[in-house]
C-alpha cells in the first residue's frame, strides 16, 4: 500500500509509542507508505514523554496499554496536555484493543484527534490521520489563538464555527467549552454543551454538562 497523505507530509515528523514491537514495526511501516520520512518509536511511556520534550512531532500514534508501566497512553496524554508539551497542530491517535464505553469516553474526554480499535487495517489508519490533518488545518486559526495564549479569541472562533455549522463545528464546539471552563464561563460552556446534545448526543457532551 502507498498512499499519499498530502503534499507536507515528507517534511513532518512521526511518532510510534508501542510496547509490542510486532504492532509497533507494522505501524512504522504503514507511517511510512503514507509518506512520512521521518518516523520514530518508542516502547515505553517515559521514553516517548522524552522524545516529545525535545522535537515537536506532527502525528503521534500510541498504544492505550502498556505491560511494561503502570502508565497508560492516557495518562501521557494527559500529561502532554497538562505540561502543555504537546501543540495543538499535533495530531494524537490512541491505539486500544478495549473496545469498552468507558475507554471510549476517557478517550473523547481528552479531544483526542481520533481513536483505534485493534485489529485495524492500514487503510482505516490512514483515513483517520488523514481525516485529522485535514480537520487541524480547517481549525488552525483556533489552535493559533491557543498557542498564544489568546483564549478569549480562541473561544470566540469556536462559537462562530459552532453557530454558523461550518465544517468540524461539533469539533470547534468541543474546544470551545473547554476554553469556556478554563475561564469560568461555565454557564456559556454549558450550554454549548446543551447545544451540541440537542444537535447530536456524543458521550463528551454529557460529561461536560456535568463539570459544567
Amino acid at each position: 500500500m502507498s498512499l499519499q497523505l498530502d503534499r507536507e507530509v515528507v517534511t513532518h515528523h512521526a511518532l510510534v509509542v508501542d510496547a509490542n514491537p510486532t504492532s509497533r514495526s507494522v505501524l512504522l511501516q504503514n507511517l511510512r507508505s503514507f509518506g512520512f520520512q521521518s518516523v520514530k518509536q518508542a516502547n515505553r511511556i517515559i521514553d516517548a514523554r522524552d522524545m516529545l520534550e525535545h522535537r515537536k512531532y506532527d502525528v503521534v500514534v500510541c498504544d492505550y496499554h502498556f505491560d511494561n508501566g503502570d502508565e497508560s497512553g492516557q495518562d501521557l496524554l494527559e500529561e502532554l496536555r497538562r505540561e502543555q508539551m504537546l501543540p495543538y497542530s499535533t495530531v494524537f491517535v490512541m491505539v486500544t484493543a478495549e473496545a469498552t464505553y468507558a475507554k471510549v469516553a476517557e478517550a473523547a474526554e481528552s479531544a483526542l484527534d481520533s481513536y483505534l480499535v485493534k485489529p485495524f487495517s492500514a487503510s482505516t489508519l490512514f483515513e483517520r490521520v488523514k481525516e485529522a490533518r485535514q480537520r487541524k488545518r480547517m481549525l488552525k486559526d483556533i489552535f493559533e489563538a491557543l498557542e498564544a495564549k489568546d483564549f478569549e479569541l480562541a473561544a470566540k472562533l469556536c462559537l462562530e464555527r459552532f453557530e454558523h455549522k461550518q465544517m468540524y463545528w461539533l469539533y470547534a464546539a468541543r474546544i470551545g467549552a473547554e476554553i469556556l471552563l478554563t475561564l469560568k464561563r461555565n454557564a456559556e460552556a454549558r450550554r454549548l454543551y446543551d447545544a451540541v446534545i440537542a444537535a447530536k448526543t456524543v458521550p463528551w457532551a454529557k460529561l461536560g454538562v456535568a463539570r459544567a
